[in-house]
């Protein structure tokens, strides 16, 4: 590769790849300082403690609200890479589990209002379904009314038709 293009180190972990139809540039994210570049070596599949908790400490430092939520994106996507470390993190209760819990405080805010609604229709759900069994209720009462009328009448009927067979057995 040398010999058809030339290489450059730019800086540890960074080289220059000239000769070629645009300028490319190859990152070792394993060689970089981390001091200088945690940003691009915890884009990794492999971070460990320090280094999650170092991108943590970098992030918690960002001031400007458009930076930070930039960095949020980055440290998303690095903590999806890496979700075991990060569990480890939110679980040991340090200052770092603090900033990774300020830092996705407003996705929770957001599920803790969706929740919010989730619950308020759910209640107007069982209001609803308790004003239907009221009303089946009402309505069973209805029928039992009609049923006792109706036997009722059917007693009275069958009263009648004793009187009337006894009329007819008396002429």
């Amino acid at each position: 590769m040398e010999k058809k293009y030339q290489v450059k180190q730019a800086g540890k972990g960074i080289y220059r790849i000239d000769g070629m139809l645009f300028p490319m540039q190859v990152i070792v994210t394993r060689e970089l300082e981390t001091d200088r570049h945690i940003w691009l070596k915890s884009l990794t599949r492999n971070i460990d403690i320090v280094q999650a908790e170092e991108l943590m400490d970098s992030f918690d430092r960002l001031e400007a609200e458009e930076t930070r939520a930039k960095a949020a994106v980055v440290v998303n996507l690095v903590s999806d890479l890496n979700s075991g470390v990060f569990e480890q993190i939110v679980n040991g209760g340090g200052r770092m589990s603090e900033a990774l819990k300020r830092m996705i405080l407003p996705e929770l805010g957001e599920l803790k209002e969706l929740l919010a609604d989730k619950i308020a229709e759910l209640a107007d759900k069982d209001a609803e379904i308790a004003d239907k069994n009221a009303e089946i209720a009402d309505r069973d009462a209805e029928l039992a009314d009609k049923d006792a009328k109706l036997a009722d009448k059917d007693a009275e009927l069958a009263a009648l038709k004793c009187i009337l067979a006894e009329k007819e057995r008396q002429r």
